[in-house]
Parts: C-alpha cells; sequence; structure tokens
C-alpha cells in the first residue's frame, strides 16, 4: 500500500469514527462543533455554504421538528441508504418548533403526519430549506472564528489578514529566511508598531528560540567615516574643536546594540556558533523587527561549569570555545565570546550584507 492510499484509508476510518461518536452521543456534540469536524473530515469537499449542489457536502442537514424547547443541539444521525447520504438531525434552528418562524400549529401538524400517517413530505420539503439555512449559518459563524479558519490553511482568510500585516501575503515574499512565517503571524503584535522597543525585541528572542535574553543599547563601537567625510588639508575648511576630525573613524555608541544569550549549557552554546543553526534564525528576527537601520552583535553566556578544558588534539576552536587554564574556580559564567553579524553572513538565506 503506497502512501496515498495509506492516508486516505486513514481519513476513511477518521470519517466513520466521527460519525459513530455522533450516532452514539449526540448530546455530547454543540451544532457547530459537529459541523466543524465534518468540515475538517472531509478537505476533499468545499466548506459548509460554500458547496453548489448538496451532493458537495458531507451530509443532510436537517430540522427535528418539536413543540418542546431544544433540549441539545444534534438530535441524531441517520445513516446512510441507498436512495439517500448520511444525514445530521438538530434541534433548534429552522422552521418548526417554538422558536421557529412558522405558527406552532404546522410544527404540530407536522409531527401528527409523522407519527400517524408515517408522512415526512413536509419536513422534508422544509429540510430541503434547512441544509441551505444551517449551512450558510454556519459559515457565517465559521468565518469569523481565526481557529475554524486554520483548519484549512491553503483557504484560511485570516492567516492572508496577518500575512499582510507583517509583509508577507505574496507568496513570493513566503519562507524567504530561516525565521517560520507562522511565527511572524503569531508575534504580528510585536512587529506592527513603528517603533519598536527592546522589550519586544527580547520577547521574540525568547519565544523563538527558546533561550533567556537581554537586549543591551548604546553598545560603543569604531565608526569609519567616508572619505568626503575625512579631514583633507588644503581641500574644505574645519573649524577645530567643531568639525575637524582626526583620523578615518569616530566613536559612537548611538547606532549598535547587544544581545545577551544565556546562561546556556556547552552543547546549545556550539548552536550558537558560526555554523550552527541558532545565527541565521537570530539574523533573520532581529531584520524582521529593527530591519537593518541599526547594528548589532550576539554576546553568549556559557554556564561557569559548562567550561571545557583546552586539551591537545581534541576538538575545539580558538576564540569561540576554547579557554586557557582552567576556570573551575571560577562561579561566573563565561562571557568572553561575542559573536558579529557577519560571521553568520554565509549561512543566511537573504543576500547582502549583515551590519
Amino acid at each position: 500500500m503506497d502512501g496515498q492510499t495509506g492516508r486516505a484509508a486513514g481519513a476513511v476510518d477518521v470519517r466513520a469514527a466521527l460519525l459513530q461518536a455522533l450516532a452514539a452521543a449526540p448530546h455530547a456534540f454543540e451544532a457547530f462543533t459537529a459541523l466543524r469536524l465534518l468540515e475538517r473530515t472531509h478537505p476533499h469537499l468545499p466548506r459548509w455554504g460554500c458547496s453548489t449542489r448538496p451532493e458537495e457536502d458531507p451530509l443532510r442537514l436537517r430540522q427535528a421538528p418539536s413543540l418542546a424547547f431544544a433540549p441539545r443541539d444534534v438530535d441524531a444521525v441517520v445513516p446512510a441508504t441507498r436512495t439517500c447520504p448520511p444525514q445530521l438531525r438538530m434541534f433548534g434552528f429552522g422552521l418548526f418548533g417554538p422558536n421557529g418562524p412558522l405558527p406552532l400549529h404546522l410544527t404540530e401538524y407536522a409531527l401528527q403526519r409523522q407519527r400517524s400517517a408515517r408522512d415526512d413530505s413536509l419536513v422534508a420539503f422544509a429540510d430541503l430549506f434547512h441544509h441551505r439555512l444551517m449551512s450558510v449559518f454556519y459559515r457565517a459563524w465559521a468565518d469569523a472564528q481565526p481557529v475554524v479558519q486554520a483548519d484549512r490553511p491553503e483557504d484560511d482568510r485570516f492567516r492572508l489578514y496577518l500575512g499582510a500585516l507583517v509583509g508577507i501575503a505574496s507568496p513570493a515574499l513566503q519562507r524567504r529566511d530561516a525565521l517560520d512565517d507562522d511565527f511572524r503571524r503569531h508575534h504580528a503584535g510585536h512587529l506592527l508598531p513603528m517603533a519598536r522597543n527592546a522589550g519586544g525585541l527580547r520577547a521574540l528572542t525568547e519565544a523563538a528560540l527558546q533561550v533567556p535574553a537581554q537586549v543591551i543599547g548604546f553598545i560603543a563601537e569604531w565608526m569609519r567615516l567616508p572619505e568626503d567625510a575625512q579631514l583633507h588639508l588644503g581641500v574644505r575648511s574645519n573649524r577645530l574643536g567643531h568639525s575637524a576630525v582626526l583620523g578615518a573613524q569616530v566613536r559612537g555608541c548611538q547606532h549598535r546594540f547587544r544581545l545577551r544569550i544565556g546562561p546556556l549549557d556547552l552543547a546549545s552554546f556550539r548552536h550558537w556558533l558560526p555554523g550552527g543553526t541558532q545565527l541565521p534564525r537570530l539574523a533573520a528576527l532581529i531584520r524582521s523587527h529593527s530591519g537593518d537601520t541599526q547594528a548589532w552583535d550576539v554576546q553568549l553566556l556559557l554556564r561557569a561549569d559548562q567550561v571545557p578544558t583546552l586539551r591537545l588534539a581534541r576538538s575545539g576552536r580558538l576564540g569561540l570555545d576554547t579557554w586557557l587554564g582552567r576556570r573551575a574556580w571560577s562561579v561566573a559564567d563565561a562571557d568572553d565570546v561575542v559573536v558579529h553579524p557577519r560571521a553568520a553572513m554565509a549561512f543566511t538565506d537573504r543576500p547582502g550584507p549583515l551590519p
């Protein structure tokens, strides 16, 4: 049996199990819950309320006429016959009953014809309308429920709305880097504001990468001056102490922030080093949150009891996960490793320089 045949057989088993559960305990299901489960177990059919013919719906929806107020939503499931598909009878919503729009004596007449004359013609005629009315009524509710929309990702309008808010509505913009698109949709609240803050970046980092994080701002750095901004004698006038700068670099702390990650164990620590799996995801996350307007780097904290002892002929990367001497006496976490995003440039999906 190939995989496709196995999946089809599994889907049939789920549908049969659902119908058995509905038939055995109809009181355990609300009307919308039952319709949603039926819709989920028939993904090859149109959604309720979207079909063009009754044959495209998994069941026929009918009302059980009653003079009493509805004791529950679902009355019963009627199995399929040679001439009729399976039916789902429900109380409450419909033309009959104390809450229906028809006069109550018509409900009494329909019940009398059913029980005394075994004549279902009036009820069957009303069920022609009930099927479509119930389907559209459910569709009006389901279209406003994001969770119900997610049952069919290929036809999820709420997913499209969230994608438009975070810039991934078009298929060409999806799956463009190491950050999952559903993560962007879920955390759209942090990605929508024009003014991004450190608290939002920290929350995103901890949620996406499952590590303790801290955002440190105003990291000092040397910034290289463009050639035309450097001091040249006899080329342009500069005032000492005002606009003249000696050298090709200036020191500033307004354009770089640092993410402090950890403390980590040794195995997790190595995943954050260049070539690991975490740096590309972090780079994509920061680009989605903060753009390319600021430079940044990552300071990795290794737990004190996880710092390895340097041994010759053993694996180790100088400047990354090797320390000279013994640190067994130290109770402080090792925070010597600072990784710049350029180290992860070769491992990101998006071309272009990183800050």
